[in-house]
């Protein structure tokens, strides 16, 4: 009875937290919708939110930039919370993030390629393209802990030192190619000022796609965790499930790139505070990153947007503004 009541009261307690992230989630959503440059009466855009009028100036502003920025900025903190509990399950490493490792620089070249004019694909191409070069660059670094056993520490050490040259090498494509400064910025520090309804289905096709099988790959993170031989006498091949669990941080790194440049400290600090507020349970773990960086990411975006408006600076530099003392108060914390 006494086990009963506490589990009941753990699942009560679980429940108004994702009640209360929901809340904020809709929230910052509104604010995106309703505020911005351009001074649209709240009555007037809740009007066109629910009967679009196309003959109406203001449409445009709702419904072809506020809404699809939205969207795009908080499916692209998503994933990146997704890819960041991927990685620290599947690595067993508490510095896991997508762009920290690199793994997001390879959409970075790849876009950086396209940006210069080296590569003339279409709008979908673009997007297989940095799914495809990210998802190389997972799978190298799943790779890379399987066989070698790497420490979480060291393991860092080669993901910074990746992130860092793959950051060089996009940023001397993009100079080689004369691509004006805005782009370059955007591309490095991130911007959703790109944003549109066919980018918004992409992501949305992505992150569905990826929580699902992520949820499935649940129950394998526990024996993982407790390390590979261990694993292997549960019945788990956890270098298959984090080859997988790897691949899918790729492709989800690789969709955040093409949405949003790189953005950075979203899919470190998403897992850490679904940690503080969930515990260990690897399924509330991936569902809490997934709602925790939607949060994130659409707050720094609504900040960058709206603090200097008209002007916008990158909101990879609101991220770290926000991330950089949380991680230092959390770095302090620890035992």
């Amino acid at each position: 009875m006494g086990q009963s009541k506490i589990r009941r009261s753990s699942q009560l307690q679980n429940f108004s937290i994702y009640f209360s992230l929901i809340g904020i989630f809709f929230a910052l959503s509104i604010t995106g919708v309703l505020v911005g440059p351009t001074v649209v009466a709240a009555k007037d855009t809740l009007r066109l939110m629910v009967f679009p009028d196309a003959q109406n100036s203001l449409n445009t502003i709702i419904w072809d930039i506020r809404i699809p920025r939205v969207l795009v900025s908080s499916l692209t903190g998503a994933c990146l919370g997704l890819a960041g509990a991927l990685i620290q399950l599947s690595t067993r490493s508490t510095l896991g993030d997508p762009n920290l490792f690199g793994i997001g620089g390879g959409a970075a070249i790849f876009l950086a390629a396209c940006a210069a004019g080296l590569l003339v694909v279409t709008e979908t191409g673009i997007f297989l393209g940095c799914i495809f070069s990210s998802l190389v660059v997972s799978l190298i670094l799943g790779g890379l802990v399987s066989t070698r056993d790497l420490s979480p520490v060291k393991l860092a050490i080669m993901g910074i030192a990746l992130s860092a040259l793959m950051v060089s090498i996009g940023i001397s494509v993009m100079s080689h190619g004369r691509v004006f400064p805005t782009q370059v910025i955007g591309l490095i520090a991130g911007s959703f000022s790109g944003s549109n309804w066919e980018m918004a289905g992409y992501m949305l096709v992505t992150f569905l796609f990826s929580i699902c099988l992520a949820i499935g790959l649940c129950k394998n993170f526990f024996p993982i965790m407790l390390g590979d031989t261990l694993s292997r006498s549960l019945g788990v091949n956890a270098i298959f499930i984090r080859y997988l669990a790897m691949g899918l941080a790729g492709i989800l790194a690789g969709a955040s790139v093409y949405a949003g440049g790189l953005i950075g400290f979203v899919g470190l600090i998403s897992p850490h505070v679904s940690r503080r507020m969930f515990g260990n349970l690897p399924i509330n773990l991936v569902v809490a990153s997934a709602l925790v960086g939607a949060i994130l990411t659409l707050g720094s975006e609504q900040i960058a947007r709206l603090l200097l408006a008209p002007a916008e600076f990158p909101v990879g530099l609101t991220t770290t503004i926000v991330g950089a003392p949380v991680m230092i108060y959390m770095g302090s914390k620890l035992k």
